[in-house]
């Protein structure tokens, strides 16, 4: 097998021809039979490269990755087939020896995972489609093996989440560009931002949710003086950060704005050393408060009259505006209808995927806009913690919730009581970069989609490696 140290230039070379390839498939030729080419360049790769290197392939291959229309089915090319086959190689591997395996597999970010994975196989059977449901659960299986179990494995050597954000963000770094340039000929119009990343990126949110995660991370890791990132290191962090922040900058998302401030925040919260606890007792503090004001809060919103697409203090202000913004009203128009869904099923829900195809009927005419649909073709819930609530139920919403809060309670741990510098680093790094989507989650999800799950699941599985690595080192250590 070849290492990805002494063959870094294959890597990168086999990951150009695969964009090629995806790009031949997408726009030049559209019967089926073709697929065989990339199935067969994939069996290629999978022989010539190591398991390491493929796991980078992907990462690069994930933000230029393009839609693939089969049938009624999407399939991403040319990430998706790659992540199949990892999925397959999982399978194997744990049927030889799951002993390897059975650390990773104890591990309690692991065992919620599996606990998700389970509730959705059971909401999938109960689901109103339940074809649509299966498809839904075998997308996010596939991406959590990819991400969190084979990311377990390939994280023990921390200095390879660098090269996975490397990867990730060279891609990046190109859709980034080719939208700028597409951004530059409507004349960096605000209006018509939304689709100037297609076809790569469904749209602005997502663009900016994955800029936020990549930006975060890279300025952590620049800015930081206890590292032993070299020159090179510095540059490529560095570049990351320049195309990153432009890319956030003309996305015009007020999410992704509002998530780098949360996450500062969160920052200067760590440097005090704020303890877990404190943060969760101060959450649920702010959550009842919410509740007990809720009416007040209410009339303050209703009132606010500020529109997005103005200038960037105008699109914060607009969050709160639920009479004329138009995609504020619509994501309550979308909440509103998920909580008359969630009334109905409260336990099982409706099953996972299901919302889009469910909800019109739950729909009021005084509630819905000009962007309303009746016919199950577009949008979703716009939140990553109701939207578990309506397909899968309270517990649905329960089990992402400790899921979530065990993520932040795993990596606090450790960068409060690291091993080493490098970890302490890594571990910072990871969580705020993570905090930008958990943010971003109240007003969208994105879950679904390859371009933030392949990412989202990687961190996850770089939680667990740098737990195991700096208990490992600790322990060593005394």
């Amino acid at each position: 097998m070849i290492s990805l140290a002494s063959d870094i230039k294959k890597v990168y070379a086999i990951s150009f021809g695969a964009v090629l390839l995806g790009a031949f498939l997408a726009y030049g030729l559209p019967e089926y039979y073709v697929l065989a080419i990339p199935a067969a360049f994939l069996v290629v790769v999978l022989f010539l490269l190591s398991i390491e290197s493929v796991y980078y392939l992907i990462a690069f291959c994930t933000p230029i990755s393009i839609q693939y229309l089969i049938g009624s089915s999407v399939i991403n090319l040319p990430n998706e087939p790659l992540m199949l086959l990892m999925l397959v190689l999982f399978g194997i591997k744990l049927l030889q020896n799951i002993q390897d395996f059975r650390n990773v597999l104890q591990h309690p970010l692991v065992v919620l995972i599996i606990i998700n994975l389970v509730w959705l196989l059971i909401t999938s059977v109960t689901s109103t489609l339940p074809i649509i449901s299966f498809k839904y659960l075998f997308a996010r299986l596939w991406t959590i093996v990819f991400g969190l179990f084979w990311g377990a494995i390939i994280f023990k050597n921390p200095k390879n989440i660098n090269k996975f954000f490397t990867a990730f963000g060279f891609g990046l770094c190109l859709v980034i560009i080719y939208t700028t340039i597409n951004h530059y000929k409507v004349g960096f119009s605000q209006e018509k931002c939304m689709l100037v990343m297609q076809p790569f990126m469904a749209d602005h949110t997502v663009y900016s949710a994955v800029c936020s995660i990549v930006l975060v991370f890279s300025l952590v890791l620049f800015f930081s003086k206890q590292t032993n990132n070299g020159f090179i290191n510095k540059t490529i962090y560095f570049a990351f950060i320049c195309l990153t922040s432009l890319g956030v900058a003309l996305s015009y998302s007020r999410a992704a704005v509002l998530s780098l401030i949360f996450v500062l925040a969160f920052y200067f919260l760590l440097k005090f050393k704020v303890k877990f606890k404190t943060m969760l007792v101060f959450l649920l503090l702010i959550l009842g408060l919410s509740l007990v004001f809720s009416d007040e809060i209410y009339q303050k919103v209703k009132f606010n009259k500020s529109v997005s697409g103005k200038s960037i203090a105008a699109d914060i202000q607009s969050i709160s505006n639920v009479r004329t913004d138009e995609s504020n009203v619509e994501r309550l128009n979308r909440w509103e209808s998920g909580y008359r869904m969630f009334l109905e099923k409260p336990f099982l829900g409706y099953g996972p995927g299901t919302y889009m195809f469910e909800y019109s009927p739950f729909q009021r005419a005084h509630e819905m806009t000009s962007i309303s649909t009746t016919h199950g073709d577009m949008g979703s819930m716009h939140s990553e913690y109701f939207g578990p609530l309506v397909e899968s139920g309270v517990f649905g919403l329960l089990i992402i919730l400790a899921i979530f809060l065990t993520f932040i309670f795993i990596l606090m741990r450790v960068y409060y009581n690291p091993a080493n510098k490098e970890i302490k680093i890594l571990a910072l790094a990871i969580l705020l970069a993570m905090l930008t989507y958990f943010f971003h989650g109240l007003l969208n999800n994105f879950l679904e989609q390859d371009k933030v799950a392949v990412i989202f699941w990687a961190m996850m599985g770089m939680a667990v490696a740098l737990d195991f690595k700096n208990q490992s080192l600790r322990l060593n250590r005394n």
